[in-house]
């Protein structure tokens, strides 16, 4: 082994449910880390960047060891349970995707975890977007566009710093003072990626790129009274999640396309819509023929509100995730998840019902290059072997 990696083996057994996760959560540890792998023994082989000093090494064995202690203390394992189960359908291809993709220039890396994307991928996004669009306004939803940025104070309001704060993404602008926009214009220079600026020339954070689609609708009826209820909106935007070493081909993006039909009313009336409208997506997934299956989840929480908000969400079933087949690895990929939120939101930012209670709220969201990636992993990169109504469809949308 080089001296560019080192073995781990954590003090505490990590069970077999949290293995996943754990693995996810090791790429925070330290910026030293470029790749972590799990061996059958538990043992977790860390890929490093450069090669670090003695210090270096003691520090990072430490802080794996603490974070995985952590995560083991404070978390149970999940019930499962499956709503639906679909894995079953026959699939047509048993190739990674990306392989092709890439070798035929139907996508191109532009950077970590952002992708720009050709007719043959970008077509299908934009068919599934207008299924799902589709889908919304037949629930009662009405269309909305957002801004992509999202106000920090609004973010601070529902938490997101304590729960999400690894996956941020900041908006900076210099500050509006002559003498450091021109040391700025003077001094600034990029090698190999990375921009390097002047101390002090960055103005206060005001926004960050927006995580998620349905925030900005929260935020839109935030300190409000609704006259009428439930409000249904659907919209498709960018979204933004950092995901660092685990951000990998179209399966995994920082920069990436949510839509969603989002549900603001009484507890009854979100219950209601979100069981209409994963039924009408369950409907369209299998139209399509997709092999998927629908199973309780939970959000990425950080390290230390993992245990406790997953479980949170959890034993009240708030979360449910599509997962694809992805016939090349054996495994899935969560293409879409149906969420409620209670009075979160409703307490959080004041969005308030007619009686004076807070609102509940949920939403359900596809990320579109992730439905795109798993049909392909189904498929293949060969349109003459999709399904006619997929095939017919992206010839309309440009391909």
């Amino acid at each position: 082994m080089s001296d560019k990696a080192c073995v781990v083996h954590p003090a505490v057994a990590v069970p077999d449910f949290l293995a996943h996760e754990l693995v996810s959560k090791m790429a925070y540890v330290d910026p030293l880390v470029a790749r972590v792998i799990r061996d059958d023994r538990g043992d977790l082989h860390f890929h490093l960047r450069r090669v670090p000093s003695d210090e270096e090494l003691a520090a990072l064995h430490d802080k794996v060891q603490r974070s995985v202690a952590f995560l083991v203390a404070t978390t149970r394992e999940p019930p499962i349970k499956i709503l639906e189960d679909r894995m079953d359908q026959p699939v047509f291809s048993a190739d990674d995707p990306t392989v092709v993709l890439l070798r035929d220039g139907h996508v191109t890396q532009t950077g970590d975890g952002v992708f720009s994307l050709g007719p043959l991928v970008a077509s299908l996004c934009r068919y599934f977007e207008g299924q799902l669009f589709r889908l919304g306004f037949a629930q009662g939803g009405h269309i909305y566009r957002f801004p992509a940025m999202i106000p920090s104070g609004f973010l601070e309001k529902i938490q997101y710093f304590k729960n999400f704060p690894h996956s941020l993404s900041f908006v900076a602008h210099l500050q509006e003072d002559m003498e450091i926009i021109e040391r700025f214009a003077k001094e600034t220079t990029c090698f190999d990626g990375t921009l390097t600026v002047p101390d002090h020339s960055f103005a206060q954070i005001q926004n960050l790129l927006s995580p998620t689609v349905c925030h900005n609708f929260y935020l839109m009826l935030a300190n409000k009274t609704l006259s009428r209820t439930p409000m249904i909106a659907t919209a498709q935007g960018n979204c933004f999640r950092y995901e660092s070493i685990n951000m990998h081909s179209l399966e995994r993006l920082w920069n990436f396309t949510m839509w969603e039909v989002i549900f603001v009313g009484s507890s009854q009336q979100v219950k209601q819509c979100l069981l209409q409208a994963g039924e009408a997506a369950s409907r369209m997934l299998q139209q399509l023929g997709f092999a998927y299956r629908l199973e309780n989840a939970n959000d990425p929480f950080f390290i230390r509100e993992f245990g406790t908000q997953a479980g949170f969400q959890q034993i009240y079933d708030l979360k449910y995730e599509y997962r694809a087949l992805l016939p090349f690895k054996n495994g899935t990929l969560s293409i879409g998840s149906r969420n409620y939120h209670m009075d979160f939101f409703g307490r959080s930012v004041a969005i308030t019902l007619p009686d004076g209670s807070p609102a509940h709220s949920g939403c359900i969201g596809f990320g579109l290059e992730r439905l795109a990636f798993a049909f392909l992993a189904q498929f293949g990169t060969n349109p003459d072997h999709w399904p006619e109504p997929v095939r017919i469809g992206t010839l309309g949308q440009g391909r």
